[in-house]
């Protein structure tokens, strides 16, 4: 007999949440686990396998703690800011605030149906202002502290995508979106003094639970 994963999946799906067995719960006296993936950007034609693979790890790890009888707290978000969705609108001629509703609205919909178990009374928009207030903020508060400043650099560049790559979104010189060689250019770019706060960094580690080898990052 053929598994009709087409037919099962959902009625199973549908279960989980009328059950809200996904749900994190507040001042529970379960012990806490809290699991976190690294949000999509909402922009584009929608998931792939390379968010498949790397949700599925910390998916397999939040379920295992749930048997266990943890409270889990397993969000999920959207990346919205930034130009890849803004290129996109513009490709698409739509403005980016429709992109981002429509694209989140598809991504969640993907997401649903693989089975990844997040809490979804819990998603962030990061392009909301009731999120973004606080990274400005945050920043605010450096600054005023004195522990930003701006200065002059070179930044890995993808004239295809026509935006800025961090180094591991342009490993071997090529861009990850669209895997075009990737330039060098100059560029004014807000840096933060951690060398500042490091011992403070550090001494913070002895608080919290991590494995050694992140915590010798």
């Amino acid at each position: 007999m053929r598994y009709d994963f087409k037919k099962i999946e959902p009625k199973w799906q549908k279960k989980w949440e009328d059950a809200g067995l996904f749900k994190a719960v507040d001042f529970s006296e379960k012990p806490k686990f809290y699991g976190l993936v690294e949000f999509p950007y909402p922009s584009g034609a929608g998931m792939h396998v390379g968010h498949i693979k790397a949700y599925s790890s910390i998916e397999v790890v939040s379920r295992k703690r749930r048997m266990q009888g943890y409270n889990v707290l397993f969000p999920i978000g959207f990346d919205a800011f930034g130009l890849p969705t803004e290129n996109y609108a513009i490709k698409t001629n739509t403005h980016p605030r429709i992109i981002t509703d429509k694209n989140i609205e598809k991504f969640s919909n993907q997401l649903r149906r693989v089975g990844f178990s997040f809490d979804w009374d819990r998603v962030i928009d990061t392009s909301r202002e009731d999120y973004y207030k606080w990274t400005q903020w945050i920043f605010r508060k450096l600054f005023d502290h004195g522990l930003v400043f701006r200065d002059k650099t070179l930044v890995n560049y993808c004239p295809s995508c026509k935006v800025v790559l961090s180094n591991e979104d342009s490993q071997g010189g090529k861009c990850d979106i669209c895997h075009s060689d990737v330039i060098q250019l100059p560029k004014d770019v807000w840096y933060l003094k951690i060398t500042e706060y490091a011992d403070k960094l550090l001494t913070g580690l002895d608080t919290v639970d991590y494995p050694e080898n992140i915590r010798m990052q």
